[in-house]
């Protein structure tokens, strides 16, 4: 029998990839976040839920084989992937309705996104570094899904996927933590806007 659990990660993951087109759209660009900010919460539910149903959560891990020296003995490391997961997608989440709320009171006070140079870099970073993040993200949770399936562990992994699996561990740790860095000084802006 094929294993379906991601199935629902993918419809979410095509419904991100629409709104990151329209949230490059000036017309469309606070709503697109309004409905970022949705599906990164139905994002949350549903991991969350399947996090508590999953009695193996600890086993879904990264394991890192650490050779035999003359110095030291051989040893693993083990890193649960849920660990990175959850933490990364609230801070997700948080940014996003940072972002929302912030895009939403400049919008209704001007009708339009007006943004000076500086406020307007930090949307764009945020929108690109959301996207990377939101990609990496979900690249984890379908190896937290697929690939240890029937008692698998990391170990069996290829040194290249276990590099890759490495790296979307260390993007997913960063760049949310950078994106909620970057919302909040960019939701100080709908409280230094004058009239």
């Amino acid at each position: 029998m094929y294993n379906t659990t991601f199935i629902k990660y993918f419809y979410l993951f095509i419904l991100f990839c629409a709104m990151f087109i329209v949230i490059y759209n000036e017309v469309t660009e606070t709503t697109g976040f309004k409905f970022i900010t949705g599906i990164q919460a139905l994002l949350v539910c549903i991991f969350l839920f399947q996090l508590l149903n999953d009695g193996s959560k600890h086993l879904k891990a990264l394991r890192i084989d650490v050779p035999e020296t003359p110095f030291t003995r051989s040893d693993n490391i083990s890193i649960p992937l849920f660990w990175v997961i959850v933490p990364s997608i609230v801070m997700q989440l948080i940014s996003s309705v940072y972002v929302t709320i912030t895009t939403d009171v400049v919008q209704k006070k001007y009708n339009r996104l007006k943004l000076n140079r500086e406020d307007r870099y930090r949307l764009n970073m945020y929108k690109f570094m959301f996207m990377i993040a939101t990609i990496t993200v979900l690249f984890l949770i379908f190896s937290y899904c697929n690939d240890f399936i029937g008692g698998a562990n990391a170990s069996n992994f290829a040194g290249s996927y276990k590099t890759l699996l490495l790296i979307s561990f260390i993007t997913s740790i960063i760049l949310p933590g950078i994106n909620l860095f970057i919302s909040k000084r960019f939701s100080k802006l709908q409280f230094s806007m004058t009239d």
